[in-house]
């Protein structure tokens, strides 16, 4: 009987390695000491980790020279206990299950960790937790089917990849305190670039000041901006004036149409936003300043430097960071999304339920929109206020809009449905199939127009099917 249990003790020993490298995980076993005496071969290919990197050596020092973000044999070493903790190795989360075996006193004799792999568990979790967040987020939405929710982010309507991507940097550099400038043609929407930096800002508990430089005659710029002290001049303030900086301390200001200032101004302001530093008018005493400044012109600021209109070093201390807002005619997916948001935003306004047909958006997506959303926004106010009935055709657009041969309408003659010698139901399949055709003209995808006639893209394919010869299938020659 002793004989064949010592055999049987030394067949284990003898395949304990290969059993150990029959388990899915990882198998870690070191003496009390912390001294690696084994790994199997799952926990290599675990970790990207070979045996003869570690064989051997100490686990401790191995922890020390950042080889393990974490290490168990300590702890289970000094309670007697088992152990899990989370480790990072080579780029992956495992988890480590350290479990002591005892000597006949009790003491801790080895330790042998089994390693898992959670790399993918936490990547699902992770990705579980964005989905529960998107879900949350259009459950939202949808609750309120609300245009200026559903498709308004801070303001701005982001289809376009153009659009998408300019946020991505917005929300990139808004966090910082750097100096902003907004670069675009009048009426793309440089305000709302700008309230949204100040938004997703570490001050946006904060004031948040708008200064059109355009609109202050240039004799009252600089008290506008710094203020004055009492007496200045006549017809100032007994207590005198806060300026916009004083005002927009530890805030934001916004400096709309920064191109328009003098030359002399530009030298204040630059002294201003570099040294966080304001005089008033008609004082000598300097006031400290902190306030994050954001720019905005239509101008071409490069060019208005190479002619001297506008200072170089001024130029350079406003461009920081650079925000380009691409013109409405460059963004066109962006122009339905609008339209619809300031049809809801007006309809709610007064009271109507005014729609657009869909030659009438296709013009309008056609159009080149030289004044940008501004021009969208207020041909829609006046469409609306005056609309007589609820759906809008190209004859309602304005002149220049309804001159486009986009415009041309479903033609009225009747006659070539065959009225009359078709039933209702064949013609009204005839015309659901071209109203389809006409929307994948505009549109260009199947995806695209389902989502606009708000039904599924297998509906699209079967109507415009409708009506095509039976594909022809070649009939299997009979055997003689």
């Amino acid at each position: 009987m002793g004989e064949s249990h010592h055999k049987t003790h030394e067949l284990l020993n003898k395949h304990l390695c290969n059993i150990l490298n029959l388990l899915h995980d990882g198998i870690y076993i070191t003496d009390r000491h912390g001294n690696t005496l084994m790994v199997n071969d799952p926990y290599q290919h675990l970790t990207g980790i070979s045996a003869s990197q570690v064989m051997g050596k100490n686990v401790i020092e191995l922890n020390q020279k950042g080889v393990f973000s974490v290490i168990v044999n300590p702890e289970v070493v000094a309670t007697g206990d088992s152990v899990t903790l989370v480790q990072e190795v080579n780029g992956r989360k495992v988890v480590l299950h350290g479990q002591p075996i005892l000597d006949e006193q009790g003491h801790v004799d080895l330790v042998v960790t089994f390693v898992r792999d959670i790399t993918v568990f936490s990547r699902l979790k992770e990705e579980i937790a964005e989905q529960r967040s998107l879900v949350d987020y259009y459950q939202r939405q949808v609750s309120t089917i609300d245009p200026e929710e559903v498709f308004m982010d801070d303001g701005m309507v982001a289809v376009s990849r153009k659009t998408k991507n300019m946020l991505k940097a917005i929300d990139n550099l808004a966090p910082t305190d750097a100096t902003v400038l907004i670069l675009g043609e009048t009426g793309v929407g440089k305000d709302l670039v700008a309230q949204r930096i100040h938004n997703k800002s570490l001050r946006a508990s904060r004031q948040y000041l708008k200064v059109d430089c355009s609109a202050i005659p240039e004799s009252l710029v600089e008290s506008e901006l710094f203020g004055y002290a009492p007496g200045a001049f006549s017809g100032a303030r007994s207590k005198g004036k806060q300026g916009f900086f004083e005002r927009a301390h530890r805030g934001t200001l916004f400096l709309d149409e920064v191109g328009e200032l003098s030359l002399s101004m530009q030298t204040k302001l630059l002294r201003a936003i570099h040294d966080q530093e304001i005089i008033r008018v008609g004082s000598t005493e300097v006031t400290r300043v902190d306030v994050r400044i954001i720019a905005a012109t239509n101008r071409n600021l490069e060019d208005a430097v190479s002619k001297g209109k506008f200072r170089d070093d001024l130029f350079y201390r406003l461009k920081v960071a650079v925000i380009n807002i691409p013109p409405l005619n460059q963004r066109k997916d962006d122009i339905l999304p609008l339209l619809r948001v300031f049809i809801q935003r007006f309809n709610n306004k007064y009271g109507k339920h005014v729609v657009l047909s869909s030659n009438s958006e296709r013009a309008l997506l056609e159009y080149d929109w030289p004044g940008n959303v501004r021009e969208l926004e207020n041909m829609i106010h006046g469409l609306v206020v005056n609309a007589t009935t609820s759906r809008l055709s190209c004859n309602d657009l304005p002149r220049g809009l309804s001159s486009k041969s986009s415009c041309a309408s479903i033609s009225s003659d009747f006659s070539s449905y065959d009225i009359g010698s078709k039933p209702l139901k064949e013609i009204v399949a005839t015309i659901e199939k071209d109203l389809i055709n006409e929307a994948l003209a505009v549109y260009g995808s199947v995806a695209k127009v389902a989502e606009i006639l708000q039904v599924d893209r297998s509906t699209i394919f079967r109507k415009t099917r409708r009506g095509k010869p039976p594909s022809r299938r070649t009939k299997p020659k009979s055997k003689p």
